[in-house]
Formats: structure tokens, C-alpha cells, sequence
């Protein structure tokens, strides 16, 4: 459900009023850097939670009330960047994207030059570049993506070497590694030739992110979502742990969309797929508990309609077919969602002999792949295109 080669709950502190709307004039370094931490961490809570408008107002209040620190906006980033990655094709977080970075990196760089050997102004700095190689690469701007990457991976690669217990940075170095290992075979190519574009470490990449699911401070399950999304790429165990992961994160954040779908899903492709349509069931029963929207509930039955298909059952695939409104998934569903309800109904067609209306669906699958390049969706696309589709060819 993401472009392919691409926290445990903590307690929140309890302050007294007093300290949480204290001044950070005047204020002492501990009570300061206890107040941010507290914040940080709640904040990342309700991202977990997929609140993102609770995250938001932390971000607001650490911005007003440390307007000479980079956390506010790093934590906006995080937010935006979460945000984004859901949908890339999204342009509404762009400009946020672009200018919360650029206030981050003139805090930043204004902290290293005052503070050379804090690890704060750097681990900022580092931030900051990872949002926007993340967003220049989406967009297509592979030199500015190459540059911010490896300005990424200096400045974090900095911080572990001033603060190596601030065992969180390895997140987002992990992950840039992760990218510059996993770059698309032309920009690879470019690579050899053009110094901004940076080598990855296989080495590094997964055991750093990893090692922030076991002993991160403020972003241990964040890791423990994209270290089991990079799992899914792997053998039938890292596959099956990734189920483990995703399991323990939708018990611990059932209200978050993105885990259930993950899980779902990930239950479809191992052929589990009655245990899928049952974590489906229990998504769309719990509707009204967690304020589920009617756009994800969609989601959720186009999944419902592949696990029937997986259990070649056409009119259960059929009848849970027919309940998303076809005219809401262009404005509802995300990229991804888009590729995959095209290839869905091609299938469908082409189980109910309407051939010619199945290869439409096909062909226009394939051009989306410049909108959404996934290789399961564009593999079923184009054996479409060769052959009717069958039950027991299900991808």
C-alpha cells in the first residue's frame, strides 16, 4: 500500500499547570528541557493515534513557547511528512513542508554555529533535510532530493557521534540509508557520476531502525511501523514478523487507519485471507467507536472484495464490490487505493466475461504508473492484458 523499494504507549508526564505554562524566559535548563520532552512525547502519541490535529496543536505551543528551538517545527515535519506519505500525491503539504523546514534549518544552523559540539542543532538540521529529500524526491527533483539526503545522513551521522545514546536519531538515518540503498535503477545509474547523490549501508539501515523499536525514546513504534512496512519486502519470516509488529499496533492504536489497513492487507498477500476479511469486519464494526470515516470504510471493503476473490468466491467479490460508490473513489481514495480498485473491477470484468471491459481497466492501470509505481498492482495490470484473470491466479 506504499510506493514499493521505498510508541510502545508511553506514559505522559504529569506536570502541574504551573509548570506546563511556564515561561521559557528565565526558565531553568531542566524544567525547559522536561517540558519539551513532555510535549514531544505527547504529540507523538496522538500521531500514533492518528490525531493529527492534537499533533498539530503541540507543534503550534512548542513553536510559541521555544521559538528559538527547532522542535516545534521538526515536530510539524514529522506530522506532515506522516500526512503526505499516506497519499503522495497530494500537493496541500508542500508549502507547509517547504517552509517549516526552511524556518528549522535557520534555527538550526544559527545553533550549530553558536553551539559546534550540541547534537541538538544537528539532529534538527537532520530532520529537517529528511522531510525534504522526502518531498523533493515525490516530486520529482532528484538534485535537490540527492543533496538534502546526504546533508541528512552528515548531519544525523553528526549527532550519533556528539550524543551515540540519542538512540532515536538512528530512525530517520535508518531510513535515509534505507532510501540511498533503494534508489529507482536510473538515479543509481546517475549516482556513479554525480557526488550529491549518496551511497546507502545495508549494514546500518534496518538494524538502526530496528534498534529504535527496542530502545527509542520517543519514537519506538513509529520505528515499529516502518521497520515491519520494509519487513513485508522480505522472506516469509520477516513477513510473519511483520504481522506480529502490525498486530501488537493496532491493539495498542486502534484508532489508526493505517495500521489496520497495513495489517489487512498484509493478511491478503500471505493467503490468510478469511483472517483478513475478519480484521476487516471488525475495522467497519468499529465505525462508530473510533469515528471511522466513510472513505475508509470504502478502503476497507475494496480489501473485503480481494479476500473473497482470494477465496474464489465471485459473489461474495461481486456483492462487496457493489458497496463503494465508484464516483467517490477519485476524490476519496488515496493514489494507491485508486490502482488498486481499477485493477479490482478489471478482474472482476474479466470473471464476468466482459473482456473488452477489463482491458480498458488494465490499460488504465498501467497509466498510472506515473502516479502510483507499484509493482504488485502493475504485475497484475499487464498478466491482465495477456490473459483473462482467473480465481486461482489472484495476486
Amino acid at each position: 500500500m506504499k510506493r514499493d523499494g521505498q510508541v510502545k504507549l508511553y506514559k505522559i508526564f504529569s506536570f502541574t499547570l504551573l509548570l506546563m505554562t511556564a515561561s521559557s524566559h528565565g526558565m531553568a535548563t531542566n524544567d525547559k528541557e522536561a517540558i519539551i520532552a513532555a510535549l514531544k512525547e505527547e504529540g507523538t502519541l496522538l500521531r500514533l493515534k492518528a490525531d493529527y490535529q492534537g499533533a498539530n496543536r503541540i507543534s503550534e505551543r512548542l513553536k510559541l513557547e521555544f521559538p528559538d528551538e527547532g522542535i516545534g517545527y521538526t515536530m510539524s515535519l514529522n506530522t506532515l511528512v506522516t500526512r503526505l506519505s499516506w497519499d503522495d500525491q497530494q500537493t496541500q503539504y508542500d508549502d507547509p513542508i517547504l517552509s517549516d523546514a526552511k524556518k528549522t534549518l535557520s534555527l538550526c544552523r544559527a545553533q550549530i554555529k553558536a553551539q559546534p559540539d550540541n547534537h541538538q542543532g544537528y539532529y534538527h538540521c537532520g530532520q529537517a533535510h529528511f522531510a525534504l529529500t522526502y518531498l523533493h524526491a515525490l516530486r520529482g527533483h532528484y538534485y535537490r532530493a540527492g543533496t538534502n539526503l546526504s546533508n541528512t545522513i552528515e548531519n544525523l551521522e553528526r549527532t550519533l557521534k556528539l550524543k551515540p545514546d540519542l538512540v532515536d536519531a538512528k530512525m530517520h538515518l535508518g531510513i535515509a540509508y534505507y532510501y540511498a540503498d533503494n534508489l529507482p535503477p536510473f538515479v543509481k545509474a546517475l549516482s556513479k557520476f554525480l557526488w550529491f547523490i549518496p551511497t546507502g549501508n545495508s549494514d546500518r539501515s534496518l538494524p538502526y531502525i530496528k534498534d529504535v523499536t527496542e530502545k527509542g525514546q520517543f519514537f519506538k513504534d513509529v520505528a515499529r511501523f516502518l521497520y515491519s512496512d520494509l519487513l513485508i519486502d522480505g522472506d516469509e519470516g520477516d513477513r510473519q514478523e511483520a504481522k506480529r509488529i502490525l498486530g501488537e499496533l493496532i491493539a495498542g492504536y486502534p484508532e489508526n487507519r493505517r495500521f489496520q489497513f497495513r495489517y489487512i492487507s498484509l493478511l491478503g498477500e500471505l493467503g490468510e485471507f478469511a483472517e483478513s476479511m475478519d480484521s476487516a469486519r471488525e475495522f467497519i464494526a468499529t465505525e462508530r467507536q473510533y469515528n471511522r470515516d466513510q472513505k475508509d470504510i470504502a478502503l476497507v471493503r475494496l480489501w473485503t472484495t480481494r479476500g473473497y476473490l482470494g477465496l474464489n468466491d465471485l459473489e461474495g467479490a461481486v456483492n462487496a464490490f457493489s458497496r463503494i460508490n465508484p464516483s467517490s473513489v477519485d476524490e476519496d481514495f488515496p493514489s494507491w487505493g485508486r490502482s488498486w480498485f481499477v485493477l479490482t473491477r478489471a478482474q472482476i470484468q474479466d470473471l464476468q466475461n466482459k473482456r473488452s471491459q477489463a482491458l480498458g481497466d488494465y490499460q488504465r492501470v498501467i497509466e498510472m504508473f506515473s502516479d502510483y509505481a507499484s509493482a504488485k498492482v502493475m504485475a497484475a495490470a499487464r498478466a491482465g492484458l495477456k490473459a483473462p484473470f482467473m480465481l486461482a491466479n489472484s495476486p
